[in-house]
């Protein structure tokens, strides 16, 4: 099998059991923050007592998305890894750029040193404080995944200039990349810069795409060979579960159950019982899988989804 970078140390695909493939255990503040006060996760606690709600489902793996200078928080990371006994895989990169201000050092630095940046994060260690200061302080834990995020609609100049360097980054690295998509838009594109760019397809996780189901859509994206990732269950504010069930079922009868992920993505605290909110994190492992096998997929699928694709997707490509 291949070899997946936690922040505890790297370890054999096989060995991640099943995994949340898209989650937010801690944002620790940020300009998402300071305009939304609910993507404040800062709590090592709250953040433990989720996860070992989801751990009763077998759960082993947990893959937090949080990229550079938006709220990551690689020490908390740790902490919440070793006290829950759980595999933890920290993401640097961007996210889209409203979570920066108009002058951020993104806008200054060039694709060179954003590259060379990325790539220590990963080989070295990740900063202390997610490159939100001018001195680094890196720790052991190093970073498991690069990520680029796009707007609705759009790849705005400098979210173009980001992902030239997490390609240049991954091909240095060999660290798999996620990407957001704004409503589930721009991942036909997405998957065209970065392949353009030398990225392998079967390096690249397209996250959020079941906010746009259209089946036309998503099977032009997995006959490209990629990953999506699918976390709309229980966002009744968009589609409710049975519509998002249904896109799914069709993608695997359309033969695509080797390329689907799942997780929660549940950055924020009403969306956690840790918090008071709900529905909590194990709405996935506890609801919405066993709605899926009850509309027909099978154990062997779900496994698919939940091991076997994230121990591929996960890995290292050298």
């Amino acid at each position: 099998m291949g070899k997946v970078r936690t922040v505890l140390g790297d370890v054999d695909s096989a060995n991640l059991g099943m995994v949340y493939a898209h989650e937010h255990l801690i944002i620790s503040g940020g300009l998402g923050v300071m305009k939304k006060s609910d993507l404040l996760l800062n709590s090592v606690e709250a953040a433990c007592k989720e996860v070992e709600d989801v751990k009763q489902y077998g759960i082993k793996t947990f893959v937090d998305m949080m990229p550079l200078d938006c709220g990551r928080d690689p020490e908390k990371l740790v902490e919440i890894a070793v006290r829950t006994g759980t595999h933890v895989i920290a993401a640097t990169g961007f996210h889209k750029p409203m979570y920066y201000d108009d002058i951020h050092w993104i806008y200054h630095y060039s694709e060179r040193q954003i590259c060379d940046l990325l790539a220590a994060e990963v080989m070295e260690g990740m900063d202390r404080h997610s490159h939100n200061g001018p001195i680094v302080e890196r720790i052991k834990a190093r970073a498991g995944l690069l990520k680029g995020a796009s707007d609705y609609n759009r790849i705005s100049a400098v979210s173009q200039k980001l992902f030239n360097a997490v390609a240049e980054a991954q091909s240095i690295t060999g660290a798999p990349v996620s990407t957001h998509t704004e409503e589930g838009t721009m991942g036909l594109e997405q998957i065209r810069l970065l392949t353009d760019l030398g990225v392998p397809a079967d390096s690249i996780i397209i996250c959020h795409t079941d906010r746009n189901p259209d089946l036309e859509y998503h099977t032009a994206m997995l006959e490209s060979g990629i990953f999506l990732e699918y976390d709309n269950a229980s966002r009744i504010k968009y589609w409710p579960d049975s519509m998002i069930i249904d896109l799914i079922v069709k993608v695997v009868e359309a033969g695509f159950e080797d390329q689907i992920l799942l997780g929660t993505d549940f950055a924020l605290r009403s969306y956690w019982k840790a918090y008071g909110g709900g529905p909590g994190m194990a709405h996935l492992a506890q609801s919405f899988i066993p709605r899926l096998m009850k509309n027909g997929l099978s154990a062997e699928t779900i496994a698919k989804f939940m091991i076997h694709n994230p121990a591929r997707a996960f890995s290292f490509s050298k």
